[in-house]
């Protein structure tokens, strides 16, 4: 069976509400097993997050928001934030979702590529993102990418 091919096209307004669902609820669920937090604090943590890194949505300045498309099917979605904190210009992936049944395939290797292609196009030197550590999956992708580790956070539970 031929692969399809896998674009990224701009998330359309009409997507914006359940993209933002989407990220609260995955990030929110990530957090909390990673801290051990309750997971509607852990989501009302990244809904806060989320409303402040896009106070104007999809007219946000230097946010990206791209639906992952498999042929004419929709299968996810790419966040790209681009910043010049450093001195230069360097993309950063806030959010990359696939759905359960588009994993596994190789598309989430594809995406990489194409939003290390979308990052270039923004003018970033570089591109970055946070994985969390108990996600060995994603991790092992980022790696083979050519990603490396920049940081750690660690924690300890005390009491």
């Amino acid at each position: 069976m031929a692969e399809l091919p896998v674009a990224l096209r701009p998330l359309d307004v009409t997507e914006l509400d359940a993209f933002v669902d989407l990220v609260v609820s995955s990030y929110g669920d990530e957090r909390a097993s990673a801290v051990d937090a309750r997971t509607e604090d852990a989501q009302r943590n990244a809904r806060s997050q989320v409303e402040a890194l896009l106070p104007q949505g999809l007219a946000t300045p230097d946010h990206h928001l791209y639906s992952v498309m498999e042929g004419d099917a929709l299968v996810g979605h790419l966040w790209i934030g681009v910043t010049s904190v450093d001195g230069f210009r360097s993309a950063f992936i806030y959010d990359l979702h696939l759905r359960e049944d588009a994993r596994g395939r190789g598309l989430g290797r594809r995406v990489m590529v194409l939003a290390e292609e979308a990052a270039r196009g923004l003018g970033a030197r570089d591109i970055e993102l946070h994985v969390f550590a108990q996600n060995t999956r994603a991790r092992r992708l980022y790696e083979s990418l050519g990603y490396r580790m920049t940081s750690l956070s660690m924690r300890k539970r005390l009491g």
